[in-house]
Order: structure tokens, then sequence, then C-alpha cells
């Protein structure tokens, strides 16, 4: 007999016993197995999201940042083929890259460039070329019916050293000695000056420039300067901002006040460290922009010491009308608090959502969500030169019903993710603010994203790149005072040096009421001579080129296969 056999029990109880036994620990076995099933699935939910993350990190570190949709075979079936395209350049920021990948019917040939003209107001010298004697034809040399005469064959342009020059202030004095034994004085007055300082407003419109326009650190033009012969040290420097600050900040404070009368204004923030502590380290402080609509054409710039809603209620209070921004707390309390301000979500925002997500694992349904995206965003497209009134029922007549369609679709989306997927995060993200999102659609003149706002933003932080922190709370009230200047210059493109130099010389002798002429809106009427044009049209160019392909994949969409 087996020896398996001879130790099975013979009793019925104890062979129940046994069976009970076994029974008992399969069920064991069975919660373990069911248990550790359970613990690999949570492991690999975070591993793929952990993938994504890293996959979304290096492309941020090395890839194209453009928040592209390329199209697929697949997407005839999503939407009909007249309406969805190949790709949306609408809402992927305000990326100035171009597309190598699609025709453009006025991309540049390398071939027949032609001569380059050089601005007249640029001034010029004349260099002449003469003949040695031995290089003229002894025939020519005798001939006296022969003409001599200068061609002008090229013009090159050349480079002068900026240089720094001293200006001796000399004041006009009349003397007389009088009979009594007394002297009578009358002395010339000198100009008056923005701040107490041993150099001009020209020297100072050059410091803030190179600070807050080139966005050049301290240090660096310390250095730049002591190439030219006068090193100037870099507390010397901040003091003297600093000063300037304050002296501009009236009419920094009209910029502001006149924002704040938008029918639109967009807001946004970005971190920015400052020197701060015992033992001395960083801690993290704030900037934000406040960017006024078309009839109050200003970028504005606010310093706080953190992220709290103290800084925002304080440079928004007064402001009533659409508040765009993205879904920070802090912005949505403000509008729920007061209900004169209507809260409007960014749509670029949203998207953004979306497309890391069909990055990092592309899906049929994230294909489906840009797709709607890209159909909003071609209306807006088509109506960009448009009247507010005629943009406005463009967006009733033919975006109202994708996007009624979209928010069911997000809703029906939502009941089949898992609580804890990142598209059901996406499209919470959405739902949870729907009336904000749709907002757009009651008024032609909100845009349909805060990109204006992350653009302007993109100023400062271009600035605390090269700079890297702030050195106390008055540099980062130096900043936001001159980063509120200088991008409202570059807005209007106006060359920010001419424009400082001559608020630092008129300023000081120029009344409150007077102060709206030095806008740099205003100023620049004053002024065409310092408008940037060759930037103005540089940005018109590159906007055409990319509205041409848009109109392009479009008719390419409407074209039957």
């Amino acid at each position: 007999m087996d020896a398996f056999d001879v130790n099975l029990p013979r009793d019925i109880d104890a062979c129940h016993e046994l069976i009970l036994e076994l029974d008992r620990e399969r069920r064991r076995q069975a919660a373990v197995i069911a248990q550790q099933q359970e613990t690999i699935a949570q492991q690999q939910e975070t591993i793929d999201r952990l993938q994504s993350d890293v996959d979304l990190l290096k492309r941020t570190l090395y890839g194209r940042r453009r928040e592209r949709f390329v199209d697929d075979s697949q997407q005839g079936l999503l939407f009909d083929s007249t309406i969805v395209g190949a790709d949306d350049d609408s809402g992927s920021g305000d990326d100035d890259e171009s597309d190598d990948d699609e025709p453009s019917p006025e991309r540049r040939s390398s071939k027949g460039r032609g001569r380059r003209l050089f601005p007249e107001l640029l001034p010029r010298k004349t260099v002449r070329h003469e003949l040695d004697e031995q290089e003229i034809p002894e025939e020519l040399r005798n001939d006296p019916t022969a003409r001599r005469f200068f061609k002008k064959t090229s013009e090159q342009l050349e480079f002068t050293p900026a240089s720094i020059h001293v200006i001796e202030h000399y004041q006009e004095v009349i003397v007389r000695d009088e009979a009594s034994g007394e002297t009578t004085i009358a002395t010339a007055k000198k100009p008056p000056q923005l701040i107490d300082a041993y150099t001009g407003p020209g020297f100072w419109a050059h410091l803030t420039a190179s600070r807050f326009a080139d966005h050049l650190p301290y240090y660096r033009q310390e250095d730049i300067l002591a190439r030219h012969g006068c090193r100037i040290g870099r507390g010397t420097q901040q003091r003297w901002l600093f000063a300037l600050a304050l002296a501009v900040a009236p009419l920094v404070e009209l910029m502001r006040r006149l924002a704040l009368q938008s029918e639109v204004l967009g807001c946004d923030e970005t971190p920015v460290k400052m020197l701060a502590g015992e033992p001395p380290g960083c801690t993290k402080t704030y900037l934000w922009s406040t960017v006024g609509d078309n009839a109050h054409p200003y970028d504005c710039f606010h310093f706080t010491p953190d992220r709290s809603r103290d800084g925002p209620d304080e440079f928004l209070a007064g402001f009533q009308g659409y508040l765009q921004s993205d879904a920070y707390t802090c912005y949505e309390r403000i509008a729920a608090a007061d209900d004169r301000i209507v809260p409007v979500g960014c749509w670029a925002h949203a998207r953004r959502k979306f497309e890391e997500i069909h990055f990092s694992a592309p899906s049929v349904r994230t294909h489906t969500a840009l797709g709607y995206f890209q159909r909003l965003y071609d209306i807006e497209d088509r109506a960009r030169d448009s009247s507010v009134s005629q943009r406005g029922a463009l967006r009733q007549r033919e975006a109202k019903l994708i996007v009624t369609e979209f928010h069911q679709w997000l809703l029906e989306q939502s009941e089949r993710e898992l609580p804890k997927s990142k598209l059901r995060a996406a499209i919470a993200y959405m739902t949870n603010r729907w009336q904000s999102f749709a907002c757009y659609l009651d008024h032609g003149a909100i845009p349909i994203d805060n990109n204006r706002t992350e653009a302007a933003l993109k100023y400062a932080v271009l600035g605390r790149k090269a700079w890297l922190f702030f050195g106390n709370s008055q540099g980062g009230e130096t900043a936001a005072t001159f980063f509120t200047l200088t991008k409202s210059c570059n807005r209007h493109h106006v060359d920010p040096f001419a424009y400082l130099r001559d608020v630092y010389t008129r300023l000081p002798t120029t009344p409150a009421s007077d102060l709206p002429s030095l806008l740099p809106d205003r100023w620049i009427d004053e002024h065409p001579q310092h408008r940037l044009q060759e930037r103005a049209d540089e940005a018109r160019q590159r906007a055409d080129r990319k509205r041409a392909r848009r109109e392009q994949r479009r008719a390419h969409a409407a074209t039957p296969s």
C-alpha cells in the first residue's frame, strides 16, 4: 500500500476534519493571492503614473514644448471630417516655433533674398576710396576730358561701443556789491532731478532697461560698465533703481488702476526666490500679473511675500467684471466673495491636461477630447479679426453646440473612468467649474484662454532665470514696478530705453493731471520714431503664417478623401 494512503485517517469524523482544514487553508491562500494581486495592481498603477511623470519631465527638459495635436487615421471616426483637421496650433499657447512639416505659402527662399535696406534713421558716415596714381591707366591719367567721380557701391553696418560721458553743469551767477556792504546774488536754477544721484536720466534708463527689459543681473551690468570706463557697484545700482521705483510709483499706480477698469482682466502668478531667513537661505515669494483688455492695454505686475489671498485681495480691490485665470482657489474664492466679479476659465489650461495624458498614453478618449478643443479653437481662429459682436454671434451660432456636446461627453466618460485615473482628474477639472468655462460664449470680448497673461508672466520669468532671486522685499517691489513699465512697452512695441529716458526727464516737472500723457500707449503716439516697427511687423507676419497653415489644414480636412 502507498505510504500516502497509510497516513490517511480511517475515521469518518477525522476525514471531515481534514477536509475542513484543507478548505480553510485554500481560503487563506486565496485571500493572500487576492491581497498580492491588489498590491501588484496598485504598484503597477504607481509605476504607470511615475512613468507618465518621467515622460513629461523628459519632454520638458529635452523635447519640444509645443502642445500639438497630430491626427491619425482614426480621427475620421470621431468627428465630421469637414470640421476636424490634422493638427492644432491655436491651443498651443504663444509658441513661436515654425512648423517644418507643413507647407507655408509665404515661406522665404534662401535664394533671391535681395539687397538689405538699412533704416534711414541710422546715422551715416561716408568713406571714399581713391585710386592711387599708379593704378590709373596712362591714357586716362593724361586725358583732360576724363571725368573723376565717386560712385556709391555698397552699405555696411558698423558698431561703435556705447560710451559714457560726463556732463559738467555750470550755473550762471550774477553778483553785485551794494554800497551798504551787502552783496546781491542771483543764481540760475538747475533742472530738477528725479532722484539724488551723480548720474542722469539716460544712465538710469540704461540701467532699468538692462535689468528689466534685457534681464541682465547687476553683476553683469557692473562688468559691462567697467568695459566702458566706469565701474558702478551692484549695490549702488540697486539703490538707484529702488529710488527710481519710488519716484515712478504714481505713474505705475495709474496704469494698475486703469487695468482694473478692464471689462476682462487676466490674472496669473509665478514664484520667485528671495534671500531671507536665519541662517541665510531662500524663501518663496510671488510675482502676479494683471493684464488689461484692449481698451486698457497695460500689463501690470505685483509683488507679494507669499501666495495667500491677501495679495490678490489688495491689488484686485475695486475690480468688477470678468476675471480670467487658472483654477487656483485664491481666484475662485475672490470671485465667490464678490458677485461683481465673474470667474472665467482658461481652455488652454484644461486642454493641457488632456494633451499631457495623450502624450504619455494615447487613447481614443484623449483623442476625442483634443478633437473637441480643436473645433473650438478653429472657430476662435476664424473670428480673430472680427468685432466683439461678430465674435459673440459666431460663438453662439457654432461654438455653443460643440461646448454642450463636449460637456455631455465629459460627464459620460467620467462615469466610466477609475476614481484615481488621470483622465478622470482632467475631466473633473472642467466639470467642477463648467460654468466658468462656458462663460466665454456669452461675450465676444472674453478670450477663450488666458494665454495673453501667461505670455506677460513669461517676460518676468526670463528675468528670474537670469538673476535667480530677489535680494529682499524691496527688490521684489522694484521688479514689479519696472516690469509693469517695460512689459507694457513690450506690448506696444515701444523702445523701453527711449521711453524711460523721457519719463525720467519729464516726471519731476509733470503735474499729476498730466500723468496720462506718459502712459506707454499714449507716449508712442507722440513719439512714433521710437516704435520698434520691425518687431511689430515680425509678430504680424508670424501670426499670418500660422493662420494660413490653419486655413490650409481646414481646407484639406474639408476635401473628400
